[in-house]
């Protein structure tokens, strides 16, 4: 007896105590057997339907590609399956999230998963896995957005999208009238890895350096910096000037210095703007990377690109009994120089540069659809350039969900 009147006190006075610190409601622990405080008890569980927004968008291609004379046939991709996961925390306090599957479940990666703390129109703080404001497309790059289905070359092998990167920094806007305003954000962020230089057993690419232990942490213990400045004109479009620089190699090792420490610096400018049935865009990328000069003219230390687009809506409005339907015909130029120089002793182009040529169809049944029909004629030229023919045909769609 008497021990049950210790156990009868020690039950109460653990209930206190629990009542105290999570004040669970009676009637609640009756109707479920979870555990207070366990997976199933979560702010975006208890306030779902007013704390949660989940979408996303899906990319399904068909490609056939012939280069000098050889067919490789017709082939189908499930290139991209993208959720989104948004949740207001309060009316100052953003997450946004992106979750990525490409190629099916081939490549899984967190594109993005920020916390946005909001001050005012023209400061706010964010922190965590955000995309580098490198160029525009790496911040848009949507497939759905586009009526091209490849991305530009310029935006994946230079800047090269997409660049997800751990850090925290500040963004806003301020108008310097009420019709033209600036946007800006600057980050620190743990930047890019020694692959930029031989990791992909090609020379030197910048895609290269991505890296998924860059979200753990530092490779070289030095911050990269990354940041954009954007002007929104009273008349439409939008011009951008951004940069990324930081040291890429691993200089130290157990803080003993085993190289020198060598800098990678991006700058690009970007454009967009639209004029009644025609829009037009572009980016242009110049990329100097330090690079051992044992290494040899093979490992560039410059590289440079751009692209153009320009596409024509001729056809808006009821398409096949779709009300919001339109026919965009659009056009894209890229070219890329992943070895901006000479060879010393011939005086030659060293070569290891792309251009292409793309030419579309875009038929949107909504805003959020694309479906899209692209034929691509390839120019490459390797390190001694010569020079490789290609042609590709794509058809495919994109939409948000």
């Amino acid at each position: 007896m008497k021990h049950l009147i210790v156990l009868i006190l020690l039950i109460i006075f653990s209930t206190n105590i629990e009542n105290a610190y999570s004040q669970p409601d009676p009637d609640s622990l009756q109707k479920t057997p979870d555990v207070i405080g366990g997976i199933y008890d979560r702010p975006y569980i208890s306030q779902l339907g007013n704390k949660i927004a989940i979408g996303g968008y899906a990319e399904i291609n068909s490609n056939f590609h012939r280069e000098e004379g050889i067919e490789e046939g017709l082939s189908f991709e499930a290139r991209r399956f993208n959720l989104f996961f948004y949740s207001p925390i309060s009316a100052r306090v953003k997450l946004t999230s992106e979750l990525e599957f490409e190629h099916g479940t081939e490549e899984i990666a967190l594109e993005t998963a920020l916390v946005d703390i909001l001050f005012s129109t023209t400061l706010n703080l964010r922190m965590g896995i955000l995309l580098s404001p490198l160029g525009r497309f790496n911040i848009a790059h949507d497939s759905p957005r586009y009526d091209i289905i490849d991305r530009p070359l310029v935006s994946t092998q230079i800047i090269p999208s997409t660049l997800s990167e751990v850090g925290l920094g500040l963004f806003g806007a301020f108008y310097a009238t009420p019709f033209d305003r600036f946007t800006y954000e600057i980050y620190t962020v743990n930047g890019l890895s020694s692959g930029v230089v031989g990791g992909s057993g090609e020379g030197t690419r910048i895609s290269a350096g991505k890296s998924s232990e860059s979200f753990g942490e530092d490779n070289n213990g030095s911050p990269a910096f990354t940041g954009r400045l954007a002007f929104n004109p009273s008349f439409g479009g939008e011009l951008g000037l951004s940069f990324h620089s930081g040291y890429y190699n691993d200089y130290k090792i157990e803080g003993e210095p085993v190289d020198d420490k060598r800098r990678l610096t991006i700058l690009a400018l970007d454009f967009e703007y639209k004029w009644k049935r025609f829009h037009f865009r572009g980016e242009a990328a110049n990329a100097k990377i330090d690079v051992p000069a044992s290494l040899g003219e093979l490992f560039a230390d410059k590289q440079k690109g751009f692209y153009g687009e320009v596409g024509y809506t001729f056809l808006k409005g009821e398409i096949f009994n779709m009300p919001d339907a339109s026919l965009t015909l659009v056009s894209r130029y890229d070219a890329v120089d992943l070895n901006d120089g000479s060879f010393a002793f011939t005086g030659q182009n060293i070569g290891d540069s792309a251009k292409k040529l793309t030419i579309g169809l875009s038929f949107r049944p909504t805003v959020e659809t694309s479906v899209r029909l692209n034929y691509a004629r390839n120019w490459q030229r390797d390190a001694f350039n010569n020079l490789t023919n290609g042609m590709n045909i794509q058809l495919g769609v994109a939409t948000y969900f």
